[in-house]
């Protein structure tokens, strides 16, 4: 079995009891398929196989150089409410995703650092040097004006005042 650090382990549990029963049944860390076989890398963007969702590879505020295959510039950290407003006109369907959503992403690579490396080249930033927090539109059902993200570096879940700066992540829907 692979080993992972406690916290995704935690939250692995909360998560997958989120979703639907056959997707509980596709993911087998102790023998994973191959990536290829999980996501569908096409340039700029990476389709989640498992889940009907296409992610951007890159960061909001940064860009996709084709061909050297990276992400370049600074990534846009910025608050909760900021985060929404970016993608209110959104004509390509693109948004912020929930928390569900940034998890499985976790779930769906095992949490594999190398794997997200792979999809995912913003992580190579130094901004993301020590941690990797990215907003979701999930907001804590306790505390009002509190919004999850997740670690990419740590794994960590946790959530934050949306006044708060973070990265984002931009996700769309394929069906």
């Amino acid at each position: 079995m692979t080993k992972r650090p406690f916290s995704l382990a935690g939250f692995a549990t909360l998560f997958a009891l989120s979703l639907p029963a056959p997707t509980l049944a596709e993911v087998d860390c102790s023998n994973k398929p191959h990536i290829r076989d999980r996501f569908s890398v096409s340039g700029p963007f990476v389709k989640q196989l498992d889940q009907p969702l296409e992610w951007k590879r890159c960061a909001e505020g940064t860009r996709w150089d084709s061909k050297k295959r990276r992400c370049y510039g600074e990534p846009l950290l910025i608050s909760q409410d900021q985060a929404v407003l970016r993608f209110e006109d959104n004509k390509n369907g693109w948004r912020l995703p929930t928390i569900q959503e940034l998890f499985s992403l976790l779930y769906s690579t095992c949490a594999n650092r190398k794997e997200l490396r792979t999809l995912f080249p913003d992580l190579r930033l130094p901004i993301f040097k020590e941690s990797a927090h990215f907003w979701s539109t999930t907001q804590d059902e306790d505390l009002t004006r509190m919004y999850y993200y997740l670690d990419f570096k740590s794994y960590a879940l946790d959530f934050h005042s949306q006044g708060y700066s973070l990265a984002v992540r931009a996700v769309r829907d394929t069906n």
